[in-house]
């Protein structure tokens, strides 16, 4: 039996389409939704799926899409579809042994008023598949809480999160380990010049271009701030790790 869901990230895809209008978004919304359900979207059928004036729409979306054997694929769509499909498999598997694992019944009921400050707290209304998508990703090495990025806001890190939202949608790519993904943020660093505006600018042309790097900014957009070069100050985090970089080599 198909899935008939697949998983909508709201600020995923509000970061990745942030540069369509609302044409290309619908279209792009329908033919998620038509390859979900059809496996694929066939090159012959993409101008009758979008409708009048496809060309120009498919034009401004198609770098959202890999093409093998005449059939049109998101990727990261498919990756979602492979996670549900594992998330299935082991539920059947659990379902076959029994069902999940039965709460020790032994715990005393102080313990499970007040359970040990080290012990997890599940997130509220969290399903069994966030869950486990949950886990995947963790496995997949992001290290977020083990790298420090050069400007402590709150602005930084999400823009950060999107560029490897991006880069997981569009290249496949993922950070493997903490030392890799801090790596870039000190490239990230000192292509910015210590400028925070700089930096979530350098991020924004590498997504625009389709590119899978960093890269200094183009001359129209660095005469248009000059004057924020070297006012951000890194973080003492960032610093702190950038240091031990250099003591360990």
């Amino acid at each position: 039996m198909k899935d008939p869901a697949f998983p909508f990230y709201a600020q995923d895809f509000l970061v990745g389409t942030l540069h369509m209008t609302c044409e290309e978004t619908g279209a792009y919304i329908k033919l998620l939704a038509y390859q979900w359900v059809n496996l694929g979207i066939p090159k012959q059928r993409v101008g009758i799926i979008i409708g009048t004036g496809w060309e120009n729409v498919w034009q401004s979306i198609r770098d959202k899409f890999i093409e093998k054997n005449g059939v049109f694929y998101n990727q990261r769509l498919e990756l979602e579809r492979e996670k549900r499909a594992r998330f299935k498999q082991k539920q059947s598997e659990n379902g076959k042994k029994g069902g999940r694992p039965k709460k020790d019944t032994s715990i005393t009921n102080d313990t499970a008023i007040n359970p040990p400050l080290t012990q997890k707290k599940p997130l509220e209304n969290e399903s069994e598949y966030e869950k486990e998508n949950n886990n995947e990703y963790e496995k997949e090495g992001t290290g977020e809480k083990t790298v420090a990025h050069p400007y402590a806001t709150e602005a930084f890190a999400q823009q950060w999160q999107a560029w490897k939202n991006y880069r997981a949608t569009e290249h496949n790519f993922y950070y493997r380990s903490p030392q890799s993904e801090q790596a870039a943020l000190s490239e990230l660093g000192t292509l910015s010049g210590g400028s925070e505006a700089d930096a979530i600018a350098i991020m924004h042309q590498s997504m625009s271009k389709g590119w899978k790097g960093f890269f200094e900014l183009k001359t129209n957009e660095q005469s248009r701030a000059p004057s924020r070069k070297g006012k951000t100050q890194y973080s003492n985090d960032f610093k702190r790790k950038i240091a031990e970089g250099l003591q360990s080599r």
